[in-house]
């Protein structure tokens, strides 16, 4: 007969794990795959910025409206190139898709998505990341790499080094989440059998009392008519009649009932144990990630730059040029108007930038956010010893500008795209996808920024009503 008493320490304990699982477990996996993302547009950057690959023109066009593996077939290696840049974009796309649209539940993690998730990150093998990988999408990139790599700076291949080891960390963390998640459904589910279907008024529950065998027979007899199209799982409901009727049931019984409790238990500890200033870190670090990106804005700026300039090479331009130039007289500086669109109130203004000075300003920009690029990098730990209001200003004044800088970049993106003749606009460098990716990591930087924040306030306000969490 089913157990009663059990059946509502088991439910009880599944209620419990499902709080834990939404209010701890899915924001820590949703923070993984939001740092994978981070790891593998620094990657991309690095072989865009050293032309291995090119960015996908495609990538805006398409459209996810959920999770899907990326392929990982076989290619010629003369389309190396064109094949892996092609599928390192779709990851990242999907991963940006996960970061900031998908939504962790329990009702949209069921054992056929944890599948597919666990597929999508086997995408690239991070673990054992080498030419000689027989995955030809592992195998692809790490070649591509290699080439990224071959005559970089110092800095380049540390950062390059540094993100690969955290997609392999990160990897393996949400693989060892989606791995107990697996497991915890398998208990929903039984808790989802005995809710319903023991409860429906067809159950006989003195047939089921005979034997495990008679158990799992009226099981199946009421299960269409109660469980709809949720697929049988012969196993699971084995598991329940020997959990109900086996000569060891209580044993078993312990055992799912301290395994749930462990988790909980374990989760109490953590939420103690947060460190504030980690989180600050983490959203350093995410700003970080504007370097690289900012890099191919300004090589792509300058070109841009000098596209339009040379359009201005008439006989009267020229014969001033040599003038100044014979007499020692610097250049006039080149003065850009610029339209700057206010996001708020959407009205317009007209802005003259100097552009020496604002290219130099860039390049200073790209420099610091560089200089604390790698935890090991004396400008990390010096950020990392300031208190932790100072490293709050320091996001605070960095994200503002950065918004601002975004602001007027698209202003420059639309000023040459209007501005070069018919014959140049062809060969204009278009900003699109390096402002997208941008904007991304600056949401990316903001929402590390606000869970620090949200979780100060509940602190002060739980201080203020007298709560403790020693409580």
């Amino acid at each position: 007969m089913p157990d009663k008493e059990f059946t509502a320490k088991f439910l009880e304990a599944i209620d419990q794990r499902t709080n834990y699982y939404n209010s701890t477990v899915f924001p820590q996996l949703l923070e993984q795959y939001r740092l994978l993302h981070t790891c593998v547009k620094n990657i991309i950057e690095a072989m865009i910025q050293k032309s291995i690959i090119k960015p996908d023109p495609y990538k805006l066009e398409k459209k996810i409206s959920d999770i899907e593996p990326i392929i990982n077939e076989q290619f010629i290696d003369s389309e190396k190139s064109l094949v892996i840049g092609t599928r390192v974009s779709d990851y990242e796309a999907m991963l940006d898709f996960i970061s900031t649209y998908y939504k962790f539940s329990l009702d949209n993690m069921n054992f056929a998505k944890i599948k597919t998730f666990v597929e999508f990150n086997s995408t690239f093998m991070w673990g054992n990341f080498s030419t000689s990988n027989p995955s030809p999408n592992t195998r692809g990139l790490a070649l591509l790499l290699s080439e990224t790599k071959y005559g970089a700076q110092a800095l380049t291949v540390s950062t390059i080094n540094d993100n690969l080891s955290k997609c392999d960390k990160t990897t393996k963390q949400i693989n060892t989440i989606l791995k107990e998640l697996n497991e915890f459904q398998k208990e929903v589910y039984k808790a989802y059998v005995r809710k319903n279907v023991f409860d429906y008024p067809k159950f006989d529950t003195d047939r089921a009392n005979a034997s495990m065998e008679a158990e799992i027979a009226e099981i199946k007899k009421h299960y269409n008519a109660v469980m709809g199209k949720i697929p049988y799982y012969t196993a699971l409901i084995e598991e329940i009649a020997q959990e109900d009727l086996s000569p060891n049931r209580q044993k078993i019984q312990a055992n799912i009932l301290s395994k749930l409790k462990v988790n909980l238990q374990n989760s109490q500890k953590k939420e103690k144990s947060v460190d504030t200033k980690e989180i600050l870190m983490q959203a350093v670090h995410a700003l970080s990630g504007l370097a690289p990106q900012l890099e191919v804005v300004a090589s792509k700026i300058s070109e841009n730059h000098k596209l339009l300039q040379n359009e201005n090479n008439s006989f009267f331009a020229k014969l001033a040029r040599a003038i100044r130039k014979a007499f020692s007289i610097a250049e006039p500086p080149v003065i850009y108007e610029i339209t700057i669109t206010d996001s708020t109130t959407g009205t317009k203004s007209k802005e003259k930038i100097e552009y020496t000075e604002f290219y130099q300003n860039l390049i200073k920009k790209i420099n610091f956010f560089n200089s604390f690029s790698l935890k090991q990098s004396p400008g990390y730990q010096k950020i990392e010893a300031s208190p932790s209001e100072k490293i709050l200003d320091f996001l605070n004044k960095q994200l503002s500008e950065s918004q601002k800088l975004l602001v007027r970049l698209n202003s420059f993106d639309e000023y040459f795209k209007a501005s070069a003749n018919n014959e140049d606009k062809k060969n204009i460098k278009g900003l699109k996808m390096e402002l997208t990716s941008l904007k991304n990591t600056i949401v990316n930087t903001n929402q590390h920024r606000a869970d620090y924040i949200s979780f100060v306030e509940e602190q002060n306000q739980l201080q203020k009503l007298g709560i403790s969490n020693e409580n």
